[in-house]
C-alpha cells in the first residue's frame, strides 16, 4: 500500500479541525470591523451584539422566569413570622421610643397590647401589602429590559468568558467533529484514488 494515501484522511483532517476552530474563534473575534474596502469580516457576537442581548432577554423572559413567576413565588411566602420580628424590632428600636416621650412611658401591658394589635393588623392586611406590591413590581419592572441591558453592560471579552463558560464543551466538540468529518472525507478520497 502506498503510504502517502493516507495523506488524504490526515490532510483532510487536519483541514476540518482547523477551519471548525477558526468558526468557533470567529463567534467572537475579531471585536471590531477588519479587512479591504466593502468585505470586511467581524465576529458575529460583537457584530450582532444587540440582537442577540434582545433575544436572550426575551428567551430569559419568556421561557425561564416572568413577572407572573415571580408573582406566584411572593403571593406563597409566609411572611406572618417577618411582620411580627419588624414590630418587635420597631417595638424595642430607639427610633419608636424616641419618637414621643410619652410613647417612651407607656406601661409594659400597653406597649405588649399596642404591638399585638399592630401585628395582628399588619397580618390580616398582608396580602393586600403582596398584591400591591406585586401590582407595583408589574406595572415598573422590565425584566427583558434588565436583561437586556445587563448583557449591553459586559465588554466583550466579559461576554466570551460567559458563552464560553456555558458552552466550551460544545464548542469543543464542534471543532473535534469537523476533524473527524475531515478525516471521514479524506479516506473517501483515498478510496476514490484507489479504484482509479
Amino acid at each position: 500500500m502506498d503510504y502517502s494515501l493516507l495523506l488524504f484522511p490526515t490532510v483532510g483532517g487536519l483541514i476540518g479541525y482547523t477551519t471548525n476552530y477558526i468558526a468557533v474563534k470567529m463567534l467572537f473575534r475579531p471585536h471590531k470591523p477588519i479587512g479591504i474596502g466593502p468585505l470586511k469580516v467581524q465576529g458575529v457576537l460583537p457584530k450582532r451584539r444587540n440582537d442577540i442581548s434582545a433575544s436572550i432577554a426575551a428567551t430569559v423572559e419568556e421561557e425561564l422566569i416572568s413577572i407572573k413567576d415571580l408573582t406566584v413565588i411572593l403571593k406563597n411566602l409566609d411572611l406572618g413570622p417577618e411582620i411580627d420580628s419588624m414590630v418587635d424590632d420597631f417595638f424595642k428600636s430607639s427610633d419608636y421610643q424616641g419618637k414621643s416621650e410619652i410613647l417612651s412611658k407607656i406601661n409594659v401591658t400597653i406597649n405588649a397590647y399596642m404591638r399585638s394589635k399592630v401585628k395582628k393588623s399588619l397580618n390580616r392586611n398582608k396580602e393586600g401589602l403582596i398584591t400591591e406590591f406585586i401590582r407595583r413590581i408589574e406595572s415598573e419592572v422590565d425584566f427583558k429590559d434588565i436583561i437586556e441591558k445587563k448583557i449591553d453592560g459586559y465588554d466583550l471579552n466579559q461576554l466570551e468568558n460567559i458563552v464560553m463558560r456555558v458552552s466550551s464543551n460544545e464548542l469543543r466538540y464542534i471543532t473535534i467533529i469537523g476533524g473527524v468529518l475531515g478525516f471521514m472525507v479524506g479516506l473517501v478520497q483515498m478510496f476514490i484514488f484507489m479504484t482509479m
